[in-house]
């Protein structure tokens, strides 16, 4: 009677810890989603390049659309699209500014400035950015620019709340890989592969 008592106590307690695992297993964590798209008109992506710290130019470029996914305020996934048709030029006055922006884009041809210089706007109007991974201040970057791919980590500043975000930072980004034929030597010297950006991304509900 004592041995049959015994095991009818085991097999309660098993029974009742079966009970508590799949209860426990059951359970799902709430995951916060959400999702802010760009203020277009708030939002800055200023650009440098130089070929000596003494000599360089500077300006700004426009995103035309974006949006990113935050969960549990950690972010998940983002993408943007850059209008490279916007490429201004603010280190110098009129008509220089203007004929450097026309230059970078491909829109000012010469003998010595071919389509393909620099970003060839007409064959190539934009650049598409994805958002990766976001660990330790740096977020894995990728550009698909002029028909290729360059991933790069970058630093930058996160920040969310239930009414918008932000992503800024200052960083460079390295353009070799590209092969375009204005950063190559030449008798003036030559434009250095790393470009200066100074990002300010604001993005509302």
């Amino acid at each position: 009677m004592k041995k049959f008592g015994f095991l009818f106590i085991a097999a309660g307690a098993l029974s009742l810890g079966a009970c508590t695992e799949t209860t426990e297993d059951t359970v799902n964590e709430e995951v916060e989603v959400l999702s802010y798209n760009l203020d277009a008109e708030n939002s800055t992506l200023g650009w440098s390049g130089s070929m000596s710290p003494e000599y360089g130019h500077s300006g700004t470029v426009n995103f035309s659309s974006g949006s990113i996914t935050m969960e549990n305020g950690s972010l998940s996934e983002g993408s943007f699209v850059v209008d490279m048709t916007s490429i201004d030029d603010t280190s110098l006055e009129d008509p220089k500014s203007e004929y450097l922006a026309g230059h970078l884009m491909g829109t000012m041809v010469d003998e010595d400035h071919p389509q393909n210089m620099f970003f060839n706007t007409p064959e190539f109007p934009t650049v598409e950015v994805k958002l990766g991974e976001y660990k330790d201040g740096n977020l894995s970057t990728t550009l698909m620019i002029l028909g290729s791919e360059i991933t790069q980590d970058v630093p930058v500043t996160i920040s969310s709340d239930e009414n918008g975000a932000s992503i800024n930072g200052k960083f460079s980004m390295n353009f070799a890989s590209l092969s375009m034929p204005g950063l190559a030597p030449s008798e003036h010297g030559s434009i250095l592969p790393d470009f200066e950006f100074d990002l300010n991304l604001v993005l509302t509900k």
